[in-house]
C-alpha cells in the first residue's frame, strides 16, 4: 500500500530505537506457561454486537471495546492503549488468541500496563486501513491480527502483525519501559506519525485526463503483468485482485483488446479449477498460498463471492461460455445456501478453522478418499486431486480439477458428490452472522446482474429482499445507513464504502426491474454520501462523516475490494445518466479530477476510478443502458431462436423518440445495427408499428415511439451468431417543449456456446 514510503518516518522510527535493541538481542525472557488458561466471563465482549469480540470473551486479556469509554480509561490512568485488530474468519487471530491472548504472563502484563481494545475490523473499516498503515510503515509488513500500540488520543507509535510469544513478550517489555522512562518523547513521535499518515493518506496529485488513448497503455500493461501459466498478478501469496478483472473486462467489451481478454481467462479458468474453489458447496477461499491457485486460505468471504461472481458474469457476457455461467451460478447459489439471513440480508463469513485447525472441513487424508470412495475410486481420485506435496498440508488432498481429462468428467463429478455426502457430517466452521452494509451491497449488485443476464429470476429476488432488508433495517433515524447489524438490530455509522455500494446495488435492481423505488433509494443515500463524506474543495470524499482514529483518511486505492472513492464516483457517473440533474455529472467530473492522479500514478491500485471515470466520459458498456438523461431504458438480450436478439426499450412518460421512419427527412431515426466480434453483420430487424401524433412544437404529424415497446433482429446468417456481438442503437430522446442531442447505446452481449 504504501511502497517507498518507510523512508518518510525516520523521525518517527526513532521511536522504535527506545527498544529496539530489546527486539535485536531479546532478554531470555519469554511467555513460558505450560498451561493456557481462560478467565470468566468478560461482559464488555459478550454482549458486544460482534461475534468476533464475542469469542473473545473469556480470553485472560479482559479487552475492552473501540470507544470512549476505554480511550477515557486510558486518559484516566495514563496507560498506552493496546489495540488489535482482527475478525472472525481470520487463521492467526485465533492462533494469537490461544497463544498470546490467553497466556497468563503475557496477560497480565496487557491486562496491568495497556488498556487493552479489541476491534472487529470488518466493522470499523477506516480504522482498520489507517493502523495497518502504521505497521506497513513501520514494519514494512502487514496482517490480522494487527497490534498497535497508541496514546490515550489515539496516536500510534508502534505497529506489528503476528508475532511468536517470546517476540510479543519483548515488545510489550519495551514498549512498557519507553512509555514509563520516555513517555515524552514517545508522545511526540506519535504525534509526528499521525501527522505524516494523515498527509499522506490526503496528499494530492494533480488531474491527468484519462483518455482512450493512456487506457489502452494502462491496460496494456496490466495484462504483461499476469502469471502467463495460472494467471493472477503476483507469485505468493495470489489474491484475486477482483477490481483489475473488473477494469480489464470492462476495455474488452469497449475495445476487444485480445490481450486483456486471454489475461482475465486464464484467471478466471485457473481459480476455477484450482482448490481456491470449493468444488462441492460452490464459492471462492480468500486467497491462494502457491501460485497456481491449488492451496487456499480456506476462510470465505461474502465480498469475494460477491466480486467473483461479478466478474464470471461480465465474462460469459463477453464470451457466451457456459462454464463462467455455470461458476456464477455455483458461487451464488453457495451464497443463497449458505450466506444467507432469514430476513433476506447476507451473512459476512465463513472462517478457515474448525476443530481446532484451518482447513479440516475442506481437506481429505488418502486414507478417507479410500473410506468414502472405496478403493477404485479413492485410488482414482488421488490420482486426478494428487496430494500436497509441503507445507501445512503435507501429504493431503485438496481437491481440485487441474488433472481432469477428458471423458472422465462424469466419474469425478459422481466423486465429488459423495465427498459432499461425507462432508456435510463433519463440524463446519464458524459463520460470522454480523450482516455488513457495503458487503451487502456488492452482493445484491452481483445478484441482480446476474438475474439479468443469466436470466435467473430468482437471484434478483434475493437481491431485491436484501435490498428491503437494508432500507427497513440498517437506517439510522435521520435516514443514514448503519454499517453492520446483528442480535436484530444496526451498529456502527456507517462509512463511505457503505453508502456507495448500498446506492450502486440499488441502481443495478433499478436495472433489472424498472422499479422507481430502487432509483429513489439510490438517489437519497447518494445525496446523504454527498453531505456527509465529500471534501468540498478537492471533491473526493472521506471515510468517515468525522475524524475517528488519529485522523481522517480518504479511501482511493483498490485492494481487495474497489476503493471507496472509485465506487462513489461510479454512483455518480450511473445517476448523471438516469437522472435529469446535471449536478451527479457535475460531481463526478470533480472527483474524477481529484482522483485522476493518483490512478494514473498506480494503476493497478488505481483501476476502478478509470474504470468509472471511462464509463463517464464514453457511457457505459454491457446489456442496460441508459439514454436522455434516463428517459430511454434499453436492454439487450439473446432469444431461443438462432441469431436472435430481443431490444427492450421503455420511453419514461412525456417523452417519446421518433420511429425507424419519420415522416420527415430531417428527423433523426431510431436506427438498429449489428457488429459481431467486431465486424458488421446483415440483419433483419422488426421495428414496432409507430403512434402517429401531433405535437405542440410541430403542426405536422409525427411517427413516434412512446412507452414499452420491442425490437427483435436476427441475423441473416445465423451462423454469425458466435462470440461478442453488439446492438448500436441510434436514439433521439424528445419531449413536447425539447429534443435532446442523439446519442448511439452500444448494447453488448453474447449468443451462449453449445454445452
Amino acid at each position: 500500500m504504501i511502497l517507498g514510503l518507510r523512508s518518510r518516518f525516520d523521525a518517527a522510527a526513532r521511536a522504535t530505537q527506545v527498544f529496539a535493541c530489546i527486539f535485536l538481542f531479546g532478554t531470555g525472557l519469554s511467555a513460558t506457561a505450560a498451561e493456557i488458561g481462560k478467565g470468566p466471563d468478560n461482559p464488555l465482549m459478550s454482549q458486544a454486537a460482534s461475534p468476533y469480540l464475542q469469542t473473545h470473551s473469556k480470553d485472560l486479556v479482559r479487552w475492552r471495546e473501540w470507544g470512549e469509554e476505554a480511550f477515557a480509561e486510558a486518559r484516566r490512568t495514563g496507560k498506552p492503549i493496546m489495540a488489535s485488530f482482527g475478525y472472525t474468519a481470520c487463521h492467526w487471530c485465533h492462533v494469537m488468541q490461544e497463544t498470546h491472548f490467553n497466556d497468563p504472563v503475557l496477560a497480565k502484563m496487557i491486562n496491568d500496563d495497556y488498556v487493552p481494545v479489541l476491534v472487529d475490523r470488518e466493522r470499523r473499516p477506516s480504522l482498520d486501513e489507517a493502523y495497518m498503515l502504521v505497521t506497513e510503515a513501520l514494519t514494512q509488513r502487514g496482517g490480522w491480527p494487527n497490534t498497535v500500540f497508541m496514546t490515550p488520543e489515539r496516536k500510534p507509535f508502534y505497529g506489528t502483525g503476528y508475532v511468536p510469544t517470546d517476540l510479543f513478550h519483548q515488545i510489550l517489555t519495551a514498549v512498557t519501559t519507553g512509555w514509563t522512562g520516555d513517555r515524552a518523547t514517545l508522545i511526540a513521535e506519535a504525534d509526528e506519525m499521525s501527522t505524516l499518515l494523515t498527509a499522506y493518506m490526503t496528499r494530492k496529485e494533480a488531474a491527468q485526463a484519462i483518455t482512450p488513448d493512456v487506457l489502452a497503455t494502462v491496460t496494456a500493461d496490466l495484462a504483461k503483468m499476469f502469471d502467463p501459466f495460472a494467471g493472477g498478478i503476483g507469485v505468493a501469496p495470489k489474491f484475486f485482485q477482483q477490481p483489475v478483472l473488473m477494469y480489464l473486462l470492462q476495455q474488452v467489451e469497449r475495445t476487444g483488446d485480445p490481450a486483456a481478454l486471454e489475461a482475465v481467462e486464464r484467471t478466471l479458468l485457473s481459480v476455477m479449477s484450482g482448490g481456491i474453489h470449493d468444488h462441492i458447496e460452490g464459492g471462492f477461499h480468500r486467497y491462494a498460498v502457491d501460485q497456481g491457485w491449488r492451496i487456499p486460505h480456506f476462510e470465505k468471504m461474502l465480498y469475494d463471492q460477491s466480486l467473483m461472481a461479478e466478474a464470471f458474469t461480465r465474462a460469459y457476457q463477453i464470451t457466451g461460455k457456459p462454464n463462467y455461467a455455470a461458476t456464477t451460478r455455483k458461487t451464488l447459489d453457495y451464497v443463497l445456501a449458505d450466506l444467507t439471513a432469514p430476513e433476506g440480508g447476507f451473512y459476512a463469513t465463513r472462517d478457515a478453522d474448525s476443530e481446532g485447525e484451518e482447513g479440516t472441513y475442506y481437506v481429505w487424508t488418502p486414507e478417507e478418499l479410500t473410506k468414502v470412495l472405496g478403493p477404485d475410486d479413492g485410488a482414482f481420485a488421488l490420482e486426478v486431486f494428487d496430494t500436497v506435496a509441503d507445507g501445512e498440508f503435507a501429504g493431503r488432498v485438496i481437491l481440485n480439477m487441474d488433472n481432469v481429462e477428458a471423458g472422465t468428467e462424469e466419474r469425478v463429478e459422481r466423486i465429488v458428490q459423495a465427498l459432499g455426502k461425507a462432508r456435510i457430517l463433519r463440524p463446519k466452521p464458524r459463520r460470522d452472522e454480523k450482516i455488513v452494509a457495503s458487503w451487502n451491497g456488492m452482493a445484491i449488485a452481483s445478484l441482480a446482474r446476474a438475474s439479468q443476464v443469466l436470466a435467473e429470476p430468482r437471484y434478483g429476488v434475493a437481491a431485491a429482499k436484501a435490498g428491503d432488508f437494508i432500507w427497513r433495517a440498517m437506517r439510522t433515524p435521520d435516514g443514514g445507513l448503519f454499517r453492520s447489524h446483528y442480535a436484530d438490530a444496526g451498529h456502527v455509522d456507517g462509512e463511505l464504502e457503505d453508502y456507495a455500494q448500498i446506492a450502486r446495488g440499488f441502481l443495478y435492481l433499478f436495472d433489472l426491474t424498472a422499479e422507481r423505488k430502487w432509483l429513489d433509494r439510490a438517489k437519497s443515500l447518494t445525496d446523504l454520501m454527498v453531505s456527509r463524506f465529500e471534501d468540498p474543495e478537492s471533491g473526493d470524499f472521506y471515510s468517515t462523516a468525522g475524524a475517528t482514529g488519529f485522523g481522517r483518511i480518504k479511501p482511493r486505492s483498490d485492494v481487495d475490494q474497489p476503493s471507496a472513492n472509485a465506487v462513489a464516483l461510479d454512483v455518480l457517473a450511473r445517476l448523471s445518466r438516469r437522472l435529469p440533474d446535471p449536478a451527479y455529472g457535475r460531481r463526478a467530473e470533480k472527483a474524477v479530477a481529484a482522483l485522476s492522479g493518483l490512478a494514473l500514478k498506480a494503476p493497478a491500485g488505481g483501476v476502478s476510478t478509470l474504470s468509472a471515470s471511462d464509463r463517464l466520459s464514453r457511457g457505459e458498456t454491457g446489456q442496460a443502458q441508459f439514454a436522455g438523461n434516463g428517459a430511454v431504458r434499453t436492454i439487450v438480450s439473446p432469444t431461443d431462436e438462432p441469431g436472435g436478439l430481443r431490444l427492450r426499450v421503455h420511453v419514461a412518460d412525456g417523452w417519446h423518440i421518433n420511429a425507424d421512419e419519420p415522416l420527415e427527412d430531417h428527423l433523426i431515426a431510431t436506427d438498429l445495427s449489428m457488429t459481431v466480434n467486431r465486424q458488421s453483420v446483415a440483419a433483419e430487424i422488426d421495428y414496432p408499428a409507430p403512434l402517429v401524433k401531433t405535437l405542440a412544437f410541430n403542426k405536422k404529424p409525427l411517427a413516434l415511439f412512446e412507452g414499452g415497446f420491442e425490437i427483435v433482429a436476427r441475423l441473416k446468417d445465423p451462423d454469425l451468431a458466435v462470440g461478442s456481438a453488439t446492438a448500436a442503437l441510434q436514439v433521439q430522446a424528445c419531449s413536447d417543449e425539447i429534443c435532446l442531442l442523439p446519442e448511439t447505446l452500444r448494447l453488448q452481449f453474447a449468443w451462449p456456446e453449445s454445452d
